[in-house]
Order: C-alpha cells, then sequence, then structure tokens
C-alpha cells in the first residue's frame, strides 16, 4: 500500500513540476521545477526497483544538465526587470512543503526497499543492469541512440546560433 501511495505522490510532484517547467516565466524557476521533475522521475524508478536508472536520472540529469541549463540562463543574463508582481508569492509555502513531502516519501521508499525480505523479492533478470542497458543502446537500439544524439547535436548548435543572434540584437558582441 505504501508503495503506491509513494508512486501517487511522486507522479503528483512529476506532473506538478513539469507544469512548471512550462508555465514559470522566469527561466530560472523552470530550470529549478525541472529538478523537481527530475528528482520525482528518480523516486518513481526507485519505487519501480531500478536503482540504476534513478541513479543515472539524479546524476547526468538533475545533475549535469540541469547544471548546464543554469550556466546558459546566467551567461544569458537578465532579460529585463519584471515590474508585476510576483504571483507565485503567495504559493511558496506549498511549494516548500511539496518538496520536503517528496523527500519524506523518497526516504521512505529508501529505506522501506532496503529492508524487505530476500524471500519476497520479485525473481529478477538482467533488465536494468548497466550490461544490459549498454547491450540494448548498442545492438536492438543503436540507430534510436545514434539519432538521439544528432538530435541533442542539433539542438545544441541551434541553441548557441539562437543565443548569439540575440546577442548581437541587443547590441551585444
Amino acid at each position: 500500500m505504501g508503495e503506491k501511495v509513494t508512486f501517487a505522490v511522486a507522479a503528483i510532484g512529476a506532473l506538478g513540476f513539469g507544469t512548471g517547467v512550462v508555465f514559470f516565466r522566469d527561466a530560472f524557476r523552470a530550470a529549478v521545477s525541472l529538478i523537481g521533475t527530475l528528482l520525482s522521475v528518480a523516486l518513481l524508478f526507485i519505487v519501480l526497483l531500478a536503482p540504476f536508472a534513478a541513479a543515472v536520472q539524479v546524476i547526468v540529469y538533475a545533475g549535469a544538465i540541469v547544471v548546464m541549463f543554469l550556466f546558459v540562463i546566467a551567461y544569458l543574463g537578465e532579460r529585463g526587470e519584471v515590474t508585476t508582481p510576483d504571483r507565485l508569492d503567495r504559493w511558496q509555502v506549498i511549494g516548500w512543503l511539496g518538496v520536503i513531502g517528496l523527500g519524506a516519501f523518497g526516504a521512505v521508499a529508501v529505506l522501506d526497499s532496503s529492508s524487505a525480505p530476500a524471500d519476497a523479492a520479485p525473481a529478477t533478470t538482467d533488465v536494468g543492469t548497466p550490461a544490459s542497458i549498454g547491450d540494448a543502446f548498442l545492438s536492438d537500439h543503436l540507430l534510436a541512440f545514434e539519432v538521439t544524439s544528432l538530435i541533442l547535436l542539433v539542438a545544441a548548435v541551434g541553441a548557441v546560433i539562437l543565443a548569439r543572434s540575440a546577442v548581437q540584437g541587443a547590441g551585444g558582441r
């Protein structure tokens, strides 16, 4: 029963933070909301007994990629002062309670998963191990893996070109 509640809370957290990514006008807040989304997805992976995928989610996405986003946001600088009052100030307490609650559910899921008796564990195969994931990427899904890397490369080059033209248009170098 606790796993279902944790899964539901993590799913609601992922959807809520994902909505924040889409609707926040401030790029920094959207990036922080993206961190919440990725941590919620990592919690979903933990509940689904995929600790390697959860660790990769936190280290690669919530760590490295969002830090890169934050560097780009800092590099592009402030886009002008917002003159309207912040509509989200009144919801800040609810947001912090959600973050604390999500962290508590994550701690409960991690503690509960390590204390399960060995005979209650489902029969496992090599699904989800680093070796099986690597084999799947380099054999069955090689084309999709390479296409994804090309799409990411094109997106990175496009972001640099757009940022360069925006800076030049604003009178920059």
